[in-house]
């Protein structure tokens, strides 16, 4: 776990400024997100500033970036020594536990830094997820609730919110939640299939296969590589007894995804009450070699 010692209380982000070109122009090409070049950048930088906090701060951040997190935790704790990180460092190191799974020191750090700065909206809905994989439901409702508050009609942590309750075995909660991002992100300009598809599931368990097509539909059309949305899909019409049309759906799901047993046995049921016996038989060979433990009977 990363050592982090010192932190002061309400010190603001670091400032990353210089007069130095190569470090400017390291910060620059993180603005356009061209990681590489800016680690190459820091690197050339530090080699003749190895104290240099900032550098260390701006090269952790960029690794962070790069899906680096152990490289980019070892450079947190770097710069760490040379001037106390501020709440979105902290940010940042409780993402990089977050990639490397580690939930808990991932928790530990995201509360310090909103320990150091309780508005950052952000920072809460992360903290939300977090609890959220841990299967911490409540707590993770009051973070998005809190999320909410400081980012008003953010789509995602209402979706969140929506995942969260229904973490809870609370479905009309859930719903509600999914209804109302839904209804906030069609005044934006940028839409989410994330919404659509949780609600369209939800709908679907509620035994509501017509109220969940146009939701899912809408889906597909933002994200046609979603292997979930096409699972979706492929559960509402083998309901509505569509089987061309759900053989189609799960085996666009099974391209997308074919490492899944479960997505493998779906299709398999369909062939089967499609007569197809043979297709059915190596989808269900796929379940076993895949260490699934579905049964083909």
């Amino acid at each position: 776990m990363l050592t982090l010692t010192g932190v002061a209380p309400g010190r603001a982000q670091v400032q990353w400024k210089a007069d130095d070109a190569t470090l400017l122009q390291a910060n620059d090409a993180i603005e356009r997100k061209q990681w590489p070049e800016a680690e190459r950048l820091v690197r050339t930088y530090l080699g003749n500033h190895a104290t240099s906090a900032q550098a260390h701060y701006l090269l952790a951040f960029t690794l962070f970036r790069e899906d680096r997190p152990k490289e980019s935790l070892a450079e947190y704790t770097n710069a760490a020594r040379l001037q106390n990180p501020s709440a979105l460092d902290l940010r940042w190191v409780a993402l990089d536990y977050v990639l490397l799974h580690a939930y808990t020191d991932a928790h530990t750090w995201m509360v310090k830094s909103l320990e150091l700065n309780p508005n950052d909206g952000e920072s809460w809905y992360s903290l939300g997820r977090i609890q959220y994989t841990e299967n911490r439901f409540a707590e993770a409702i009051t973070s998005f609730n809190k999320a909410l508050v400081l980012m008003p009609q953010s789509v995602k942590a209402e979706d969140n919110l929506g995942l969260a309750y229904e973490g809870l075995n609370q479905p009309k909660e859930a719903m509600a939640a999914y209804r109302q991002a839904i209804a906030w992100q069609k005044d934006k300009p940028d839409h989410s299939e994330q919404p659509l598809l949780n609600l369209g599931v939800l709908l679907l368990d509620d035994n509501k296969p017509d109220e969940a097509l146009p939701l899912l539909q809408e889906a597909e059309s933002l994200s046609p590589k979603n292997s979930k949305i096409h699972a979706a899909l492929g559960r509402l019409y083998r309901a509505k007894d569509d089987l061309a049309r759900a053989q189609t759906e799960f085996e666009q799901a099974v391209a997308l995804d074919p490492d899944s047993a479960g997505l493998h046995f779906q299709l398999g049921q369909v062939y089967r009450k499609e007569g197809l016996a043979t297709l059915a038989a190596t989808e269900f060979q796929k379940v076993s070699s895949l260490g699934g433990t579905h049964s083909s009977e």
